[in-house]
This record gives C-alpha cells, structure tokens and sequence, in this order.
C-alpha cells in the first residue's frame, strides 16, 4: 500500500513497473464496473470516467515521484505537469465536450475529436510514451550513501 500512497522515498525500476500493473488493473476493471451507468447516462456519464480518472490520478503521482527521486531528477513537479497535464487535460476537454462532439450510433453515444481534441489526444500520448520510458526503463542514479 505504501508504494502507491506514501510519498517518502524512491522506487527502482522494479517496483515502478509493479504499482504500474496494479493501476494498469484496477483501471481497467474498473470502469468495466460502471460502463452500464456510462451508458446509460450518455454523455453526463463520461464525468463518471473522468472522476475514476482523478481517483487513479494520486496514486499514479505517487508512484512518479518516487521514481523520478531514484533518477535523480530535479524540479519533480515540473516533469509531473509534463506527464500528467496533457492526459488529464485531454481526458477533461473530452469529457467536457470540448475539442469533442457526441453522437449516437447504434445506441451508443460516442465521441469524435476536433483538431483540437485530435491535438490534445497526440500530446498525450506523447507525454504517456516519454513518461514509461523515462520512469519504466532508464536506470535509476547511483546513491551517496
């Protein structure tokens, strides 16, 4: 429990990729629990998705920080906004309507993006590639001590 909610400390490679799976996991099942209301609610039922985002967001900055301690990485805010920002921002923007619109097909409301929520999609995605290769697979910097 402490890897995914205490913020003392630093994790190796390791450790980083075992909280990884444990949120990969919950994320995904999770929301595979309430799919119904996000379907049943439509649109207003992406807030639900959106809050399981945020619920799944302080574990996940947990587990950065004290990865990015063991690379021996200065300013750790700066690179959390980095990672985190444009993922959060675009899920946001999507749930929102912004960048994005709703359609129903098949029974099913939807979401196309805009350029905009095009745009925002490709940071993301950039940022989540940058993160898992610099927390997932770069060495950690040798200790003083």
């Amino acid at each position: 429990m402490n890897l995914l909610f205490g913020t003392e400390g630093k994790i190796g490679r390791g450790r980083f990729w075992i909280g990884f799976l444990i949120l990969f996991v919950a994320g995904v099942l999770l929301p595979l629990a309430v799919t119904g209301l996000v379907l049943a609610f439509g649109q207003p039922g992406h807030w639900i998705g959106f809050a399981l985002l945020l619920l799944f967001l302080y574990p996940a900055l947990v587990l950065s920080v004290k990865r990015l301690r063991d690379r021996g990485r200065a300013r750790i805010a700066a690179w959390l906004v980095a990672y985190f920002a444009p993922g959060t921002l675009a899920n946001f923007a999507q749930t929102a309507g912004i960048g994005f619109t709703f359609e129903e097909i098949g029974g099913i409301i939807v979401s196309s993006p805009s350029a905009l929520g095009g745009t925002l999609i490709v940071f993301s995605f950039v940022a989540f590639a940058v993160a898992i290769v610099d927390l997932g697979f770069l060495k950690g910097k040798p200790s003083n001590a």
